[in-house]
């Protein structure tokens, strides 16, 4: 048996295994990072409709701001992330299911709600995974967890619906980054047809998703980048998103979802970061990269981690004094400029 065909063989095992624990629960909580994006709520949405056909009952609680573009889709009303509406029934969860969490402590204050003695299924496209559920469906070679979706539907033999398909595209679609990043796989576009064939309308799809701008956003779009920073004779590029401004505008973080990929516009930059002050003195750092540099190894310096193109952290500092420490990095990591 090739190394290859021993790989599906446990890949399948994994999923079966799943399959079994899903259809023994009956009160199943599902939840995802803090600071949910396209990929972690897509594949909660999608996973939680092939809960809810079989009568399972399903909360979907996460921590921090919808991207915007999710705003104009319906199910959206079925994520909860809202803390004072976050509820549990009389008889607890009896299944937590967390997408795209390196660790538990990942899903923010969600956590409170997960008891010490419940199931968890822990399905992650992240290499640095510390294992921490009943069942931990990882691979790092995977373009994302709406992918991992897709294979347990597949291997389940729900008939994905158009709906289904949508959250699924969604998720493969902007963790690829419109399939611009190196996680674009043949196994992924395979995915991808394969959902545009359930029902998915590419054309409208990729509208609401990346040309849905108000004309506010776009004008604040415009000024931020207006003000980046170039280092390192132009090889890195820093964008700076201040909490402040995001009020004044009335916007929230999520509003401006996807701003780190104008730091990578430019010809020269390798390696691009958008610095946000979510609270005082903290500094949350969103980072892309261009070719073998790897950002990853970069953030696990400061309190993150992610994918050698696209990763994330944070400093405890003020914005001026955290691009400084990143910049102090970034000029050991680069080689020099030659």
């Amino acid at each position: 048996m090739s190394a290859t065909t021993k790989e599906a063989v446990r890949e399948n095992k994994l999923i079966d295994d799943i399959l079994e624990l899903v259809h023994s629960r009956s009160n199943i909580l599902l939840s995802s990072h803090v600071g949910p994006d396209g990929d972690s709520l897509g594949s909660q949405i999608a996973f939680s409709n092939y809960l809810k056909s079989m009568g399972k009952n399903v909360w979907l609680y996460n921590q921090g701001h919808i991207p915007h573009y999710f705003h104009g889709f319906k199910d959206m009303d079925s994520i909860v992330v809202e803390p004072d509406k976050w509820t549990v029934p009389p008889q607890g969860f009896d299944l937590v299911i967390i997408f795209e969490c390196t660790s538990l402590d990942r899903i923010g204050d969600v956590s409170a709600l997960v008891k010490d003695n419940v199931d968890i299924i822990n399905i992650d496209h992240h290499p640095e995974n510390s294992e921490y559920g009943r069942i931990n469906y990882l691979d790092p070679g995977a373009s994302s967890a709406g992918e991992m979706v897709y294979r347990i539907l597949k291997r389940s033999g729900y008939k994905i619906d158009p709906e289904t398909a949508t959250y699924l595209y969604i998720a493969i679609l902007t963790d690829t980054g419109r399939f611009h990043f190196s996680s674009t796989t043949p196994e992924c576009l395979y995915a991808a047809a394969d959902l545009v064939d359930c029902g998915v309308n590419v054309k409208e799809l990729t509208d609401q998703i990346y040309f849905n701008f108000t004309e506010d956003q776009l004008r604040f779009t415009a000024d931020i980048v207006s003000r980046m920073e170039t280092h390192l004779h132009g090889r890195v590029c820093f964008l700076t998103l201040r909490d402040a401004e995001l009020k004044a505008r009335g916007l929230k973080y999520g509003d401006m979802e996807g701003l780190v990929e104008w730091t990578m516009r430019i010809r020269k930059v390798q390696v691009g970061a958008l610095f946000k002050d979510t609270r005082p003195n903290f500094s949350k750092i969103s980072l892309r990269s261009q070719g073998n540099i790897d950002v990853c190894r970069l953030a696990h310096k400061f309190n993150g981690g992610g994918h050698s193109n696209a990763a994330g952290c944070h400093i405890e500092a003020d914005l001026e004094t955290a691009k400084k420490i990143l910049l102090e990095a970034l000029e050991e990591l680069l080689p020099d400029d030659e």
